[in-house]
Parts: structure tokens; sequence; C-alpha cells
């Protein structure tokens, strides 16, 4: 075997330690920009060195190699991830059903209440009778603000204000009506 085929094939090990490296020990992306660098320097020194059979080969090696192994990595991260306890879809169902201590706090959804603590966004609401860290949709709000639950989110009791709704009369005056159809 020749030298520069050596060196490349160091390089290439290198570079797959590298992606190794980046699976492991996330670094925002350095490692995977060595490897890939290691890469295009070992196709460029087969291309240079070699022949044309070596160079085309090689090229073509890396066009497959590199999507198969970053597809590969997607895909063990995805199997690996601690994310994975908290999707629905890999669960089986919701959350809740995955975790069953929050299953009870299914029944708070729809439910009203109001806030025993200001809300900044996140404090202590009273739910059916019952007191529960919440957090609002973003907005803050004082003690003893009327909230209704609208949704649990990953474990979460997400409520939002109770508008009060304006009140209705039944002030009808006929003249009234007669005035906006002549107009």
């Amino acid at each position: 075997m020749t030298t520069y085929l050596v060196i490349a094939l160091v390089l290439v090990g290198l570079g797959v330690a590298s992606l190794v490296g980046e699976f492991a020990f996330p670094t925002g992306g350095i490692f995977l920009v060595v490897a890939l660098s290691l890469f295009a320097v070992a196709a460029a020194i087969v291309w240079w060195y070699g022949s044309t059979l070596e160079a085309t080969i090689a090229i073509i090696g890396f066009c497959i190699g590199v999507p198969a192994v970053g597809w590969l990595t997607v895909q063990a991260w995805k199997t690996l991830a601690i994310k994975r306890g908290l999707d629905p879809q890999a669960a089986g169902g919701s959350i809740t059903q995955a975790m069953p201590e929050l299953s009870e706090l299914d029944s708070l959804k729809g439910s009203t209440g109001k806030t025993l603590t200001t809300m900044r966004p996140s404090g202590m609401v009273e739910l059916n009778g019952r007191r529960v860290d919440a957090l609002t949709e973003g907005q803050m709000l004082d003690a003893n603000t009327p909230v209704k639950c609208v949704e649990i989110k990953a474990g979460r009791v997400i409520v939002r204000k109770i508008e009060k709704a304006a009140p209705v009369t039944n002030d009808f005056d006929l003249n009234d009506f007669n005035e906006l159809n002549t107009q």
C-alpha cells in the first residue's frame, strides 16, 4: 500500500473518531466540521496522488458514506435521547399514560379556580379545591385572579385568565331600531 493511501486512511479514521466524539460530547458541531474537513483532505490526497479510479472510488465512497453515517447518527440519537420519554408518540399515547402519577392532572383540564400567588408567569393556583403549581401562557397575573386550566403539557398545568363577560341588557327600544333602518 502506498504512503498517500495510508495517510488518507488515517485521516478517514480521525474523521470517524471526530464524528463519534461529536455524538458522545456534543460540541455544537465543531467535531462535525473537523470530521468533514478530514474527509475532504483525505479525498483530495487520493485525488492528487492516486489514479483516476482511486479518486473516483474515494469520492463516491464519501458521497455515500458521510450521509449514511449522518443518518445512522440521527437515528441513534433519537433512540437514546432523554427527550423520547416526553414524546407522546414514542410513549404510545399521552405523557400521562406513560407516567401514571400525572394522570390525575388530566382531570384538571377545563376546570376553573383562582391564583393563590402572583403568577410571573408561574405560581400556585387552586383548581377544584386542589393547590397546583401552574404556568400562564406568558402573561403575569395577580393573586386571586380567576383562571381556567386550558392545557396539561409535559406534566405542567397551563392556565389562562378568565375575562369577565359584559353584562347582557334587554333594553331594546323599537325607536332605535327604526332609526337604524331609515338611515
